[in-house]
């Protein structure tokens, strides 16, 4: 755009490096803000421990994936394919044995607490991976709900539900307790139900071979062979969990090689048990009565051993199921975590506590798994048909990412390399959305559940946006320059009383000159130009369309030669040159708004007057830390400050004012 008569854009760059007198580079003020923040990364970027072992981490996989599946899905799967259901458990076995040789792989060449996360950032990049993340997010809160309405099916049924809610929150807070005290401690709790687990499962499964009745494989496939395939997309379940493993690889034990080797064996061991399981069950009794039991293996548990141990064994299961509780409130957090870690989640949620643990991610997981939890009860069926797209989705991104980067870096070292890394891996892909497709055409209601999922997907987009415009200056500048609908929305925060308010503080004259720091659109400039008349307004701000609408928006109101319109962030002006200083929005965005402060105060002349007006806590997004400190920054300089705090429009508004 070029400059009009009565006003210009200039472009102001940062001076390059000056050179000492032993010729050695002088870092500019740029590059001392930038390593600033690179200190601070550091200090955000604490590690977990490494208190996990090979058997620990055996256990703890099998208790993962086993989960609640193994404990509901033999029925459901004999519901829609009869005895051919225990082709559907084969089938699956064996394509479920391969999508844990992937996950080898990648844990091998990236054993990060991100799991899923990680992988597609290393493949796709930042907003990608974010997705990914929010959605294996989503799908852990769904599990943890899901689990536990199942569990409590088997403990007690018909029980009110005021109770349920009771018994929900106590153990969602118990075992959240144990995650914070300490990754040993609660991985040991874990691998102690991944044995009850194995141990309840074999008290069926050889007891239950004597109890087998041939007739009860009769017919084999009562609707025929295509159910099968139906059969396969719930089914699916009792194998996925592998993510979960995932997260904890940043506390494994030389995870490179560990992980890979139990990933596998406990896929095969499950795939194992399961087929056995599935035989066995089908064959005691008849299909359609197994199929229509609220707890089914309960009620296998009661025809092996009597109504008496029945009921007992029914308790051990549910202490089972609990165990798949305790894996994703312990997990979970670990993700969030790693997002976190990244700056793609709000950064509190990376702070570690005394025990290595991530405190307030975890604190966050136990409120929304409550949350959930407390929704979803009394609705398995729901939400496992809304968890497995969800999972295909995710496991579908882990299927690609290890294309991408068998095709695009082959040069990564590879501790593990999984059988048909590209070719196989797109077989499987074709499979599992196949297997989603089938799903939606066959079953009434579905495409409602999956469009339900595909809005919890995107909600997580608003919340990377928020999160991205406290502190990525690139991700800012493009923002405003792609996005004129702004200009639409932030009126509806930022309106005429709020604009009053900012610029009543700055105690103008006619002949003052004035500063607008991220002017924006020149919603403040212009009514300071207005007010200062004779003097002159430089406002200031990093997106070039935004100044560029500024001009037609000053145009189209009036002419005015007191306005300088400047492509720069970095404030290269004298000491002491303005009368005033107002900034609106643009404190919240920094990672380390000290330095712009300091700038601003440095520029302005004794005696003049400072006005901002910044966000605080957003549609539940955190507030930006140095408003907590903001007064100290001021007194630091010597200068008296004012901050007023308001709330309204599901937003804090903090004014913060004074006199140099």
């Amino acid at each position: 755009m070029q400059a009009t008569p009565n006003r210009r854009i200039e472009n102001r760059r940062a001076r390059p490096n000056r050179r000492t007198k032993n010729g050695r580079a002088r870092p500019n003020r740029r590059t001392k803000c930038v390593n600033r923040t690179l200190v601070n990364q550091r200090c955000v970027n604490r590690t977990l421990k490494k208190n996990i072992g090979r058997k620990t981490l055996l256990f703890l996989t099998i208790n993962a994936i086993l989960g609640t599946g193994i404990f509901f899905l033999p029925a459901i799967g004999a519901r829609y394919a009869g005895p051919a259901s225990i082709i559907s458990w084969a089938i699956f076995s064996a394509i479920a044995l391969l999508i844990s040789m992937y996950f080898a792989e990648l844990v091998s060449m990236f054993p990060k607490a991100g799991g899923v996360y990680e992988y597609n950032k290393k493949a796709f990049g930042e907003f990608p991976s974010f997705l990914v993340g929010w959605l294996t997010w989503v799908l852990a809160n769904i599990t943890i709900a899901m689990v536990m309405v199942g569990s409590l099916y088997y403990l007690l049924p018909g029980l009110n539900v005021y109770y349920y809610i009771l018994l929900s929150m106590i153990i969602i807070v118990f075992f959240s307790y144990l995650n914070y005290r300490g990754v040993r401690q609660s991985t040991t709790v874990l691998m102690i139900f991944g044995i009850i687990t194995l141990a309840v499962l074999f008290s069926l499964i050889f007891p239950g071979i004597f109890f087998i009745n041939n007739s009860n494989y009769v017919p084999f496939a009562p609707y025929g062979i295509a159910p099968v395939f139906l059969a396969m997309f719930f089914i699916s379940e009792t194998f996925f969990g592998w993510e979960t493993t995932c997260f904890f690889a940043e506390e494994v034990k030389n995870a490179r090689k560990v992980m890979p080797k139990v990933l596998i064996l406990s896929t095969a061991i499950i795939a194992a048990i399961s087929l056995l399981l599935v035989a066995v069950s089908v064959g005691m009794v008849n299909w359609s009565m197994f199929a229509d039991k609220q707890a089914p293996l309960q009620y296998l548990a009661s025809v092996i051993y009597g109504n008496g141990m029945g009921r007992i064994l029914g308790i051990v299961m549910f202490i089972a199921l609990l165990g798949t509780v305790a894996g994703w409130i312990i997990s979970s957090p670990r993700l969030l975590f790693a997002m976190s870690r990244d700056r793609v989640l709000p950064k509190s949620l990376s702070e570690l506590s005394k025990y290595s643990t991530p405190r307030n991610a975890i604190i966050f997981q136990m409120l929304i798994s409550i949350i959930i939890t407390i929704v979803g009860l009394g609705s398995y069926g729901i939400l496992l048909s809304m968890l497995i797209p969800l999972v295909i989705i995710s496991y579908s991104s882990v299927l690609l990412s290890l294309i991408k980067l068998r095709l695009s870096r082959p040069d990564i070292k590879r501790h593990f390399s999984a059988p048909f890394p590209v070719a196989g891996a797109i077989v499987v892909l074709l499979f599992i959305i196949s297997m989603l497709v089938y799903w939606l055409i066959n079953v009434e209601g579905a495409f409602r559940l999956f469009f339900l999922d595909i809005i919890l997907l995107f909600f997580g987009i608003p919340l990377y946006f928020l999160i991205k415009m406290q502190y990525d200056t690139k991700f800012i500048e493009k923002f405003f320059n792609a996005f004129p609908l702004w200009d639409v929305l932030f009126p509806l925060w930022y309106g005429q009383k709020e604009r009053n308010i900012v610029i009543s503080k700055l105690k103008l004259s006619s002949r003052d000159r004035v500063l607008d720091f991220g002017c924006g659109s020149g919603i403040t400039t212009l009514e300071i130009a207005k007010k200062v008349g004779k003097g002159e307004v430089l406002a200031v701000d990093i997106s070039r369309k935004q100044l560029e609408r500024s001009s037609c928006k000053i145009d189209k109101t009036m002419r005015m030669p007191n306005v300088i319109l400047v492509h720069e962030s970095t404030m290269p002006f004298r000491k002491n040159s303005f009368d005033a200083v107002v900034s609106v929005c643009v404190l919240c965005h920094l990672s380390n708004p000290e330095p712009a402060i300091k700038k601003m105060m440095r520029v302005l002349k004794k005696g003049g007057h400072f006005s901002f007006m910044e966000f605080g806590k957003t549609f539940g997004i955190p507030e930006p830390e140095f408003l907590h400190n903001v007064k100290k920054i001021f007194y630091k300089m010597g200068i008296k400050v004012n901050v007023r705090k308001e709330k309204k429009r599901f937003a804090e508004y903090w004014y913060i004012w004074g006199e140099k």
